[in-house]
């Protein structure tokens, strides 16, 4: 979820931010971060290391920490972007939004760096809360906002069933992407996300419809 900038996020970015002193060099985001992604491809998450990122990009460890507080926080901006990419949403009502949430979770896992760093990068989300809670809501409050919009919630009531209702989605499609590309991967194919597009918005029509008449 490609990626999401940061309005709804209480605990602050997970990578970290320039502090007083020259801007931050984008030339050297860009070198850390496709080292990472070099690095995750070829040795996983337990192999990769901030030294070697910093020898394979060619910055200094004290650059690196000043920007990254933590393998973890690197590797997070290394596979799913320091800001989340709302391109896909632009035009699309509420089903063009879940179509995209289930096939960009699904591209998600499948790339090499991901599925490199996905087990190891879970455990420590686990151990590091404050972490997973600023990732949750980086990379989704904006979507959850924009979903809420496509459905014309206005109340503030009416929102927050519009934003439970595309956390539930964000949970069910990057969960079903994250299961299907690891467990389940015999069992991956396109066929298959076509199914799970049409249960996700066959099942959200028919919940709305429901309401609707409950109303």
């Amino acid at each position: 979820m490609t990626p999401p900038p940061l309005r709804s996020c209480d605990d602050g970015p997970v990578s970290s931010q320039p502090g007083p002193g020259r801007p931050r060099d984008a030339s050297i985001d860009d070198r850390v971060l496709a080292a990472t992604r070099e690095l995750l491809s070829e040795g996983g998450f337990a192999q990769l290391s901030m030294r070697l990122v910093a020898q394979r990009s060619g910055v200094t460890r004290a650059s690196l920490t000043r920007r990254w507080p933590s393998k973890a926080a690197l590797v997070i901006d290394a596979v799913m972007g320091v800001t989340p990419d709302l391109t896909p949403f632009a035009g699309t009502d509420v089903y063009g939004w879940i179509d995209f949430v289930v096939r960009g979770s699904r591209a998600m896992f499948k790339r090499p760096d991901m599925k490199a760093a996905a087990p190891d990068l879970t455990q420590a989300l686990l151990e590091d809360k404050q972490l997973g809670r600023s990732l949750w809501n980086r990379f989704t409050g904006p979507a959850v906002e924009l979903f809420a919009d496509d459905v014309g919630a206005q109340t503030a009531e009416e929102r927050r069933s519009a934003e439970l209702d595309a956390r539930a989605v964000l949970i069910m499609a990057a969960g079903a992407a994250m299961y299907l590309t690891t467990i389940a991967a015999d069992d991956d194919s396109a066929e298959l996300e076509e199914r799970i597009v049409e249960l996700l918005t066959t099942g959200y029509r028919a919940a709305s419809a429901n309401r609707a008449g409950a109303g």
